[in-house]
């Protein structure tokens, strides 16, 4: 079990270079996994093709990122990743902006 969660407001200015820092590289790798996993996302192109070593570089970047910041995260705030949340490369994979109009559609009204 980590230490006692405490705020950022609580750490040293190093600690929090330190979670900046990791929390950069992991958006850093999200967007350059992104960019091997829909290149041209948005535009009408051809489809891509896909090198699957090159994805697999950037997935485990953004593992390795990911785990950074967590541990970091832990480390520092006392907080833990819960199990429920899922990786940051299954999210860059299935979230977009283009899909932020799902947020705006109400529910349909039943009789």
């Amino acid at each position: 079990m980590g230490a006692a969660a405490r705020s950022e407001d609580q750490l040293s200015l190093e600690a929090r270079k330190a979670l900046e820092s990791a929390d950069r590289r992991l958006f850093e790798c999200i967007a350059a996994y992104e960019l091997v996993t829909a290149p041209g996302q948005g535009q009408a192109t051809s489809v891509p093709r896909h090198e699957s070593d090159q994805i697999a570089r950037a997935q485990a970047a953004v593992e390795t990122a990911e785990g950074e910041a967590w541990r970091l995260r832990e480390e520092l705030l006392g907080w833990s990743k819960p199990g429920w949340v899922p990786g940051a490369a299954f999210l860059a994979d299935w979230f977009s902006e283009d899909d932020a109009v799902y947020d705006d559609i109400a529910p349909a009204q039943t009789r």
